[in-house]
Formats: structure tokens, C-alpha cells, sequence
């Protein structure tokens, strides 16, 4: 019985925290969850986060990526990804997300090879639809 309620109030907890998030953590997380998984050439975790034309744009580079670029990615490890600073404009139906991203595989679409990269900024557009922040790569 102890259990069950310590159970209960964890999920009680978890859905406090998840309710208290702001429009700007929210669109910090999906950004962040987002650079994690595209540049970890996790294509299909990177869609969850996307608008249906930023979909098509990740279906190309997924469709252009190949077994040495994956094979660069195993030498570089795990990509970093940090929140530099983020605006939600007015409305809260659009957000820019500033993030350092570390040791990612910078690919080349010209047939040429994958290499390692050390550090970059990048921002990264999002537009919330039915209350979920999503990446727009047409922004």
C-alpha cells in the first residue's frame, strides 16, 4: 500500500511540473529534443518535433545519409545540445531558440565526407500548433 501511494503522488508530481512548464521552457525542450535527435541522425525521433513540411525536408537528408556518415557519428559520440537564450513573440504561437550544439557530424550532401565538428550556434524556429511546439525549418 506504501507503495501505491508513493506511486500516486509521483505522478501527481510529474503532472504538477509538466502543467507548470511555460510556453518558452516548452519550446526550449522541443528545440532541444529536436538538435538531440537530428543531429544524432535519429531522423524518426526528430519528425515527432517537426511541421509536416520540415518532415519532407528530413526525409531528404535522411534519404541522403549513408553508412559512413553513421559510422562518423559512432566515433564522435554523444551530440551536446544547450539553450544559449529563447523568445516566444507575441500570441505564444512562435518561438526562436538559440542553442550551442558539440560534437555533432557536420554531413556532406555533395558526396563528400562526414566530418566531426566541435561547436556551433544555431537557432531553430518553432510555431505551436494544438499546444505542441514544432521545429519549422521554412521560418
Amino acid at each position: 500500500m506504501k507503495k501505491v501511494k508513493q506511486l500516486i503522488l509521483l505522478i501527481l508530481v510529474s503532472f504538477v511540473s509538466a502543467c507548470s512548464q511555460t510556453p518558452q521552457d516548452k519550446a526550449e525542450d522541443a528545440a532541444v529534443r529536436f538538435s538531440k535527435a537530428m543531429y544524432g541522425l535519429n531522423f524518426d525521433e526528430a519528425k515527432e518535433f517537426c511541421t509536416p513540411d520540415a518532415e519532407k525536408i528530413l526525409v531528404f537528408i535522411a534519404s541522403n545519409t549513408n553508412d559512413e556518415d553513421l559510422n562518423t557519428l559512432k566515433k564522435a559520440g554523444d551530440v551536446k545540445v544547450s539553450v544559449i537564450e529563447s523568445t516566444v513573440y507575441p500570441g505564444d504561437s512562435t518561438a526562436t531558440v538559440k542553442l550551442k550544439i558539440s560534437n555533432y557530424v557536420q554531413l556532406n550532401m555533395m558526396g563528400g565526407k562526414p566530418a566531426i565538428e566541435k561547436e556551433k550556434q544555431e537557432e531553430v524556429d518553432l510555431v505551436r500548433i494544438n499546444d505542441k511546439w514544432l521545429v519549422d525549418l521554412h521560418n
